[in-house]
């Protein structure tokens, strides 16, 4: 399917992802750009709330009862607005800013955020192909099952809502903000399309609004860096090309694109020389929009922390040397005491929360040598795969420098410089070499660069921003020009130095997992004829249809385009049945197996899949599946019901005697 037939859905879902949240945040009395970018994660943090309260109390996840829920919390926070008088408080429209920016300043937003996520979602489509294409890494198919049977149940609960990801074996705790909201989407045929607009929308919507705010309260004396952030943000393909896409991440990318805002309102809540009542109004939405990081992912708790910690730090050390100096001692040193006990206590118990520990454990290798990674933070080159240099980033990383440079001496926002050493340390950590004795901190984070490359990115976008606004002034000033015109030949230049804000590298990173052959990490559908059998098979097999295949071989896919229910709906067998795991193990010894045919039979298997793209062609190799390997259709018990390129679909007799 075209993207043009997916473009009101794409629309409709950047609404339903922001707008709720901005509702909420406008009833109490968070005003603009700051309002606008927290949106996103107050959005996630109200479908985390409602889909685990919806679950207790039995009501069916669906989208007018989310929306239901967003109406009572939007009026919720206008009682509390009203009650605080901060809804229509003049002051809230310039805690993000000295003032309000003017007219001209928000007409040169829209048209540099037009074209910025234009061409970004543009470069991503090129890439991806088609809106119906599937995406063809490990994380993605476990996803797009996942919102297959939250759409089937009607339940999105973070808590035990994807027992059947897990032959019901086990109901784990799984992060599903993403799942809930890309679920009941309106404008989608499935699934695939739903989950794949959802990447457009992470990126051009939620993340670029975020980072617009951030950029407001950290550069509030002027407009230009706001002006310019949306096209440093499109130059990046960490975030969100390699997330959405490489790595396949779809909740934690939310957590990241939720993650700029946040931290804006943050800094919004903690501004001075404001009233009670306005810093608890913003502290209040600091909190839902915080809730929508975590409850995105677990580890958007570790984020907040590794970017908000310098800017809280900084604060608390202040306020304590404030009244330390004014004689109370005995209270800083009490409050010292609790905050350092707390910290500890509360990290004991993380590391010891089972969700938390299965992040950390996580065993990853990594390179004999930090100069290849510190490359690829310059050149934002992604920290994941083997990909040629198309392009590179350099100019923004020369302009995030001289930001830093301004943050220093200047004395202002230096916390950012802070958090951008902090992050670049962790990923440096985290594609280094395994044996570096502080490798651990990188754990929260599955010790995989790529993800942390993510975080470095957002300090280096604010602070590029600040660097680019100063360099178009001082050109300006300089040759005595309009700010508008040069900033125009700058963006220009910008636009050149970059290949085409990274159109290249973008469309190379999205293409490797969706369109390139061969797929990198290993091809499960080999051909568009494959693909179209997978959308046959809602006709082609019967309604009580369930098909055995290896995981890798493209099988799981049936369930989530063609609602075929398949034995293995992940790549690997991850907490299966006894069955499940004996068919995976031995199904090619049915012919003799009398326990193999049993589990077949106790399972219910009608079809087998097969396909016969091996790993030196380029297909995808799992270990734990050799019983599925190689099946010979040759023997009695097999009959052909279809064929797609390499695969095939076969009604299977066998063990019905």
């Amino acid at each position: 399917m075209s993207w043009w037939g997916v473009l009101p859905g794409i629309v409709l879902m950047a609404g339903l992802w922001l707008v709720p949240g901005y509702l909420f945040l406008r009833a109490l009395g968070v005003r603009g750009l700051l309002a606008l970018g927290a949106g996103g994660g107050v959005t996630s943090g109200l479908a985390g709330v409602l889909a685990i309260g919806y679950d207790i109390i039995g009501i069916r996840w669906g989208l007018v009862t989310f929306l239901g829920g967003c109406v009572a919390a939007i009026l919720v926070a206008l009682l509390v607005g009203r009650l605080l008088g901060t809804t229509t408080h003049p002051a809230g429209e310039v805690i993000a800013g000295q003032r309000r920016l003017a007219t001209s300043e928000r007409g040169w937003l829209v048209v540099t955020g037009t074209v910025a996520a234009t061409v970004l979602a543009m470069a991503m489509m090129t890439g991806m192909k088609r809106a119906d294409m599937p995406l063809q890494v490990w994380d993605a198919v476990y996803h797009l099952n996942a919102l297959w049977h939250i759409q089937d149940s009607g339940n999105a609960s973070s808590l035990g809502a994807l027992s059947a990801m897990y032959a019901e074996t086990t109901a784990p705790y799984y992060p599903t903000v993403w799942h809930s909201i890309v679920a009941i989407a309106p404008g989608f045929d499935n699934v695939t399309q739903a989950s794949n607009a959802s990447s457009i929308v992470l990126g051009t919507a939620v993340w670029m609004c975020g980072l617009v705010a951030l950029s407001r309260v950290v550069w509030p004396a002027r407009a230009l860096p706001v002006v310019l952030t949306p096209i440093i943000a499109s130059t990046y393909v960490a975030f969100p090309a390699v997330a959405v896409s490489m790595l396949g991440v779809w909740p934690f990318a939310v957590s990241v694109a939720c993650l700029p805002g946040a931290l804006a309102l943050m800094i919004a809540s903690l501004r001075g020389n404001q009233t009670w009542q306005i810093h608890l109004a913003h502290g209040l939405g600091f909190a839902a929009s915080a809730a929508g990081v975590v409850l995105a992912h677990g580890s958007g708790l570790f984020s907040l922390v590794l970017l908000a910690a310098p800017l809280l730090g900084v604060l608390l050390f202040r306020q304590g040397r404030r009244y330390w100096r004014r004689g109370y001692q005995v209270p800083v040193g009490l409050a010292l005491a609790v905050l350092v006990l707390a910290i500890l206590v509360g990290g004991y118990w993380l590391i010891n929360f089972p969700p938390v520990q299965a992040i950390v454990d996580y065993e990853r290798g990594g390179q004999q040598s930090y100069f290849p990674g510190i490359g690829s933070l310059l050149i934002d080159h992604p920290l994941i795969y083997v990909y040629s240099v198309t392009s590179v980033n350099l100019v923004i990383t020369a302009m995030a420098f001289v930001g830093v440079y301004l943050t220093i001496t200047r004395k202002h926002a230096r916390w950012l410089v802070v958090a951008l050493a902090a992050s670049a340390i962790l990923t440096l950590l985290a594609a280094g070499p395994p044996e570096n004795i502080f490798r651990p901190l990188a754990g929260f984070w599955y010790t995989q660069a790529s993800r942390l490359n993510q975080l470095f990115v957002i300090p280096m976008i604010v602070l590029a921003a600040g660097g680019l606004s100063w360099t178009c002034r001082t050109l300006a000033d300089r040759w005595r020009l309009s700010i508008t015109g040069t900033t125009a030949v700058v963006l220009v230049g910008v636009a050149l130095a970059t290949f085409g804000l990274r159109w290249p590298s973008q469309v190379e990173v999205m293409s490797s997992v969706y369109s390139n052959w061969p797929i990198a990490w290993g091809t499960m559908i080999d051909s568009e004829d494959e693909l179209a059998m997978i959308d046959r098979a809602a006709e082609t097999l019967p309604d009580d249809a369930v098909v055995l295949g290896e995981p890798v071989n493209g099988s799981p896919y049936l369930l989530a385009r063609s609602d075929v229910q398949v034995v293995f709906p992940q790549l690997t067998p991850i907490a299966a049945s006894p069955e499940r795991l004996l068919l995976a193990e031995r199904f090619n010894r049915w012919y003799f197996d009398t326990d193999v045919c049993q589990a077949v039979r106790d399972l219910g298997v009608t079809h087998v899949y097969v396909d016969d793209l091996s790993f030196e062609e380029g297909g995808k190799w799992e270990d734990t599946t050799q019983g599925l390997h190689v099946i010979s259709t040759d023997r009695p018990g097999f009959e052909l019901v279809d064929r797609g390129g390499q695969a095939s679909l076969w009604r299977f007799t066998g063990c019905d005697d």
